[in-house]
Parts: C-alpha cells; structure tokens; sequence
C-alpha cells in the first residue's frame, strides 16, 4: 500500500468524494508538498472534473513537506510531484532521473517573520530560525535572506520544525526567533504582533514557485499520460484565471481560508498562473550556486539538466 511503503504522515487526500466515480483509462498519483494557494489551479481542475474528461484518475495527496513529497516520488509512489523546483536540485546532483516540466505559479510568495523583539534580520545572528527541513526551499531561502541581510547562515541555528503552520506555531510561542512563512499565515502572524523582517520578492522577482515535477523514465513511458495530464490542467487554469469566485470557493474548501483569505489570496496569486507552463529558471540557478557555495553539490548544474521543455513547447502555445 501507498502509506506503508512510504512511510509517510499524509494529512488527507483530496479527491472529489461522494460522487460515482466514471470510468477511467489512467490513473495518476500526484503529491502535493502543502496546501496552499499556489496550487489553486489543481484544485479547480478537481473539482471542475478537467482530469475526468481527459480519461485521467487522479488522485491529489498532500505531504507534510516537499522533501517527504520527493521521496514518494523517488519511490514511485507518486507519479507527479507539485512542489518547490528549487527543492530538486540535490536529488537530480545525486543521479535521480527527475525533471521540472510545467510551472504552477510563477510568483516568490515567501517572506521572513521574527518575534516582537526582533525588528531586522541582521540581528539574526545566534538567533533560532524554523525551517521545513534541511535540503528544502524554506533552508535555502532563509539562508538566502541571511547572506543578502549580512549575516552568515553558520551562525544561526536552524531547526527542523515542518510546514508553515508548524513553523508558524513554534514562533508564536517563542520556541524560534524566527522563520519563513507564505500566505495567509503571514496575515495571521501581522494579525498577532509579528515583526516582517524580510520579502523574498526584492531578492528573488522572477521566479517559479512551484511546478511539477516526474522521473524521466515516467515522462517517457507515459508521455501520453503526461500530456492529457496538462491539457486538463491547462482547462484548469483558464477556468481558474477567468472565474473568481469558483476560485475562491476552491481555496475555502481545500484550503480552509475563511472568506476576506480566500478573497485576498485569489487576487494576490491568480497572474501567478502561467496558462504555458513556462518556468522561469531563475529559482534553479540560484540553489545551484547556494548549494555549490555549502559544499553540498559537487560539480554545477545546467538548468537545461533540471528542466524537461517538451512539454512547454508542444502544449505552451495552445
């Protein structure tokens, strides 16, 4: 099964339920890394039955980080990953014959928030930041932000706490002085007092969040699969773009915003979704340099070696 053999906390599956299932020709795992509003246009397609009309079962399942998503992917448990590209770096370094194909936001939703005493992230030093985990786009960016604000990520401590809610949590109660949070938490953290000490946005403006991501061994075999995949979530993102309050309706159900939230997030994400898939590789090679400048990548990486474009080409113009 699914769930023993990965070994995973998987917090709920979001799939249409209560409904007859019609029959289908394919079916597809795909992992998403949180629950979040990037990934409003999958929901759409859900719930707007785009994946039935292509033939396509498709089961949505939420992991409780992107590194936990990857493995799944790794393990072939998941047979499209939605997560952070930046995230793949190491895991293609390492020999994983993995590949970004289709952007999902292309928008750096990400900014930094301290404790009441804490007004700059230059007082970082020997301070506590929560990150995901270690090798995760919330490590990478904070230790981004860090070096743009003058301090060296060795002298702070990070420690593993999970997704934004936990981090949240751990930094309300003072457990951390420090982390990276993402919409809507960071209204909930200015809502109680919590001090925004840095944008990704002024370091990173042209970047993909979020995208999906397979195996090429996957991508080849199924490329069929694969594309009937996209053109039900290319109808998902139109349908997304062009009606506001199906969108807004899809985040109060999946995400759990209550209406102002659900409001707000829509507006703020919804140019974010690219209707060509197009990645913007920014995001890529900037881990590349992060990750050759930790030692933890040996030798550098082409973007060309990360991201598979045939996809964006052949589907990207219709």
């Amino acid at each position: 099964m699914l769930w023993r053999r990965v070994g995973l906390v998987v917090s709920f599956i979001m799939a249409v339920s209560g409904m007859k299932q019609p029959e289908a020709d394919a079916r597809i795992v795909v992992g998403v890394s949180t629950v979040n509003v990037a990934f409003l246009p999958i929901y759409v397609t859900q719930d707007k039955g785009f994946f039935k009309n292509e033939g396509l079962d498709v089961l949505v399942v939420m992991f409780n980080a992107g590194a936990t998503n990857l493995q799944a992917l790794i393990g072939g448990d998941v047979q499209i990953m939605a997560g952070g590209m930046p995230e793949t770096v190491l895991a293609r370094a390492g020999g994983l014959d993995i590949k970004n194909f289709w952007a999902i936001s292309n928008l750096m939703p990400f900014q930094i928030y301290g404790g009441p005493a804490m007004k700059s992230l230059k007082e970082g030093k020997g301070k506590k930041f929560a990150i995901s985990r270690f090798g995760s786009l919330s490590e990478f960016l904070t230790r981004s932000a860090l070096r743009q604000s003058g301090v060296d990520p060795k002298d702070v401590t990070m420690l593993q706490i999970g997704a934004t809610p936990a981090r949240f949590t751990t930094l309300a109660s003072g457990i951390v002085d420090a982390t990276i949070l993402w919409f809507p938490v960071t209204e909930r953290a200015k809502a109680v007092g919590m001090n925004k000490l840095f944008d990704l946005k002024e370091l990173y403006p042209n970047w993909t969040n979020v995208g999906f991501i397979a195996r090429e061994a996957w991508l080849a075999k199924e490329k069929e699969q694969a594309t009937r995949f996209l053109r039900a979530y290319q109808s998902g993102v139109k349908h997304t773009r062009e009606n506001r309050e199906d969108g807004i309706r899809a985040l109060r159900k999946y995400v759990g915003l209550d209406a102002a939230e659900a409001a707000a997030g829509y507006d703020e994400y919804r140019d974010s979704f690219p209707l060509d898939g197009r990645i913007l590789d920014a995001g890529i090679t900037a881990t590349v340099e992060q990750e050759l400048e930790t030692g933890r990548l040996k030798g550098k990486i082409s973007v060309n070696e990360m991201i598979d474009h045939s996809f964006i080409n052949a589907l990207g113009k219709k």
